[in-house]
C-alpha cells in the first residue's frame, strides 16, 4: 500500500491570487514513500525516499544528474476558485536513500518548466483532459510519449 507526502508549505494561486498557508496546502504526492504512515513535510524536514520511490511516483521527464536537486511538476487546486494548476517542488539529494524537501512554488505549465524538471504527476492525463485548448495545445507535444 502506498502512503501520501503532504507538502505543507504556502502556495500562491495563479488564477485568483490567493495565498494558502502552509497547513491549507492540498499539495501531496502518492507513492513517494513506503513507510507505514503518511507524513507532513516543511522545507527543510528530510524523506526518506530514493530515486526509485520518483519513478514510482512520478512519470520521469529525465533523469536527475549526479547529485542535483529534483525537480517534481505536481498538480493541486486552490481552495478558494478550486482551478486546478501546477506546483514546482524541489528535494535535494542527500544520500541514494534521502532527500531534503527544499521548496514548492505554483508554476504555469510552459515548455521551460516542463524541459527543467525531471518528473511530473502521474494524474497527467486527467489534466490534459480536463484543460483542453491553448494551455494543453502548448504543452502536448513536449508530454505526448507519457501520454500513450
Amino acid at each position: 500500500m502506498a502512503y501520501v507526502v503532504w507538502f505543507l508549505t504556502p502556495l500562491t494561486c495563479l488564477h485568483c491570487g490567493a495565498h494558502t498557508v502552509e497547513d491549507e496546502t492540498n499539495l501531496h504526492t502518492s507513492d513517494l514513500r513506503w513507510d507505514p504512515e503518511s507524513i507532513n513535510v516543511r522545507p527543510g524536514e528530510l524523506l526518506d525516499t530514493g530515486l526509485q520511490e520518483f519513478s514510482d511516483a512520478y512519470l520521469k521527464l529525465r533523469d536527475p544528474v549526479g547529485t542535483e536537486d529534483v525537480h517534481a511538476l505536481e498538480q493541486w487546486s486552490c481552495g478558494v476558485c478550486h482551478r486546478a494548476q501546477w506546483a514546482r517542488i524541489v528535494l535535494r539529494y542527500v544520500d541514494p536513500k534521502h532527500y531534503r524537501f527544499v521548496s514548492a512554488e505554483t508554476v504555469a505549465l510552459t515548455p521551460e518548466v516542463i524541459s527543467a524538471a525531471h518528473y511530473i504527476s502521474s494524474h497527467l492525463d486527467w489534466w490534459v483532459e480536463t484543460h483542453p485548448g491553448e494551455e494543453s495545445e502548448r504543452v502536448l507535444p513536449l508530454l505526448k510519449h507519457l501520454l500513450t
